[in-house]
């Protein structure tokens, strides 16, 4: 996570310059009616747990890295509280024993690698409320600039194969170019629900 601490003012100014409504379009109609408890992992600048908690969602924004943390805090929203934890984990969440209505993970699983992605969905269904949401954005680049960045290849079949084992399915997957205008960078958004009644992709 150096590349974040060495370069979060950047970051912070360029995150927050995205309307989240915008970026999260693909998947809105999937959101929960009402409100309830939400659950930002890798929440970053705070832009997605803010947006959230002006729709009134009770948000828990987890964020490993510190300075985003600080920064972050600094006009934090009265229904935010920021978490120190970390995937694939989330111990310190664990421990709390919450159940979310909508869990975000937005920018993010690519960080994980492949060895901790089983560890890292099973937490996350445990975490996820019967009548939830759980969104996952998956960024595809080239291997070249993966490898200079620390992250890794992902892939919706993966995250089918995992989330059968945990009685997830797959809702829905949009597919956005990159809102920073690159190239070689594409994203894909998963929206997976406990499979009870689910219309499977």
């Amino acid at each position: 996570m150096t590349y974040y601490a060495d370069n979060c003012d950047l970051l912070f100014n360029r995150y927050r310059a995205i309307p989240p409504q915008q970026l999260h379009a693909g998947w809105l109609s999937y959101l929960p009616e009402t409100p309830g408890r939400a659950c930002d992992i890798g929440a970053g600048t705070g832009r997605d747990a803010h947006w959230l908690a002006d729709m009134g969602w009770q948000v828990t924004a987890v964020e490993p890295e510190a300075s985003f943390r600080r920064r972050a805090s600094l006009d934090c929203h009265e229904q935010i509280d920021w978490l120190d934890d970390c995937l694939p984990a989330l111990t310190t969440l664990l421990a709390l024993k919450p159940q979310f209505h909508l869990i975000l993970l937005s920018a993010v699983w690519m960080h994980l690698p492949e060895s901790e992605r089983e560890q890292a969905l099973s937490v996350l269904s445990e975490l996820l409320a019967s009548d939830g949401v759980l969104i996952i954005s998956l960024r595809h680049s080239h291997a070249e600039e993966r490898k200079a960045r620390g992250i890794f290849a992902v892939s919706v079949a993966e995250i089918e194969r995992l989330a059968s084992t945990r009685g997830l399915a797959i809702m829905s997957v949009t597919q956005r170019e990159d809102q920073h205008g690159r190239d070689h960078v594409s994203w894909e958004t998963v929206v997976l629900a406990p499979a009870r009644d689910s219309h499977t992709v």
